[in-house]
């Protein structure tokens, strides 16, 4: 399904109207409390599939605490599975956000720090405007660690054309991963995949992609 942003979007958050390809029984919600219950909902079940029931109260409090952060961010969009069979059911959700610069900046520093130290890469050799690097989900500080509980985040950094790189869209995979062996390599890597590949889809609806970085900066070469 090709996936657009609305007007709205671009008004309240400066991100221009963009085309985004989602697979079958994938769809769009606002990060509505109704959505973020059937994200819970949903991760839920597939806990109880993988016959670990245990985890079902430690995943709804993380997951409270990741929604508290995602209101205090600009989130716009949230992509997920609906309406599949629950043994296509994946723990994995896409977030859309806009991302600001400082007053007077850009965000080539912070995309910079990313290449040295997260491990950011293009996500296409070839089309420089899409940078991605995984990390594990974190916790607030103080919060209690989640035994049983993982995760893994893949960050998407795209520059607003016309910025000069000082606004972004930032799309954000989240993959939950339980312990146990419950999901295995394999079909994390599949996940994180299918993850680029959703995201290879991206393209702006009226303007040309422009680098991630600046054509002077060498923040890939370390």
């Amino acid at each position: 399904m090709n996936e657009m942003n609305d007007l709205g979007v671009e008004l309240r958050y400066g991100i221009p109207p963009f085309r985004f390809l989602l697979p079958p029984g994938w769809v769009t919600h606002l990060p509505t409390n109704a959505g973020q219950q059937e994200d819970v909902r949903k991760a839920s079940a597939i806990f109880m599939h993988a016959g670990r029931p245990d985890l079902d109260a430690e995943f709804r409090g993380m997951m409270a605490r990741a929604n508290q952060g995602m209101r205090q961010t600009k989130v716009f969009a949230v992509y997920r599975q609906e309406d599949v069979p629950l043994d296509e059911l994946l723990p994995l959700s896409i977030t859309a956000s806009a991302l600001s610069a400082p007053d007077g900046e850009n965000l080539d520093a912070w995309v910079s720090e990313a290449f040295r130290t997260r491990g950011a890469v293009f996500l296409d050799e070839h089309l420089k405007h899409i940078v991605r690097w995984a990390s594990e989900a974190t916790r607030p500080a103080g919060a209690a660690a989640i035994d049983g509980v993982d995760g893994r985040t893949l960050t998407y950094v795209i520059p607003v054309p016309g910025t000069l790189r000082r606004k972004a869209l930032v799309f954000t995979s989240t993959i939950v991963i339980p312990d146990g062996a419950v999901i295995s390599d394999d079909v994390l890597n599949g996940i994180e995949l299918l993850s680029d590949a959703m995201v290879s889809t991206f393209a702006w609806e009226q303007l040309l992609e422009e680098p991630a970085l600046a054509a002077t900066t060498k923040a890939a070469d370390g």
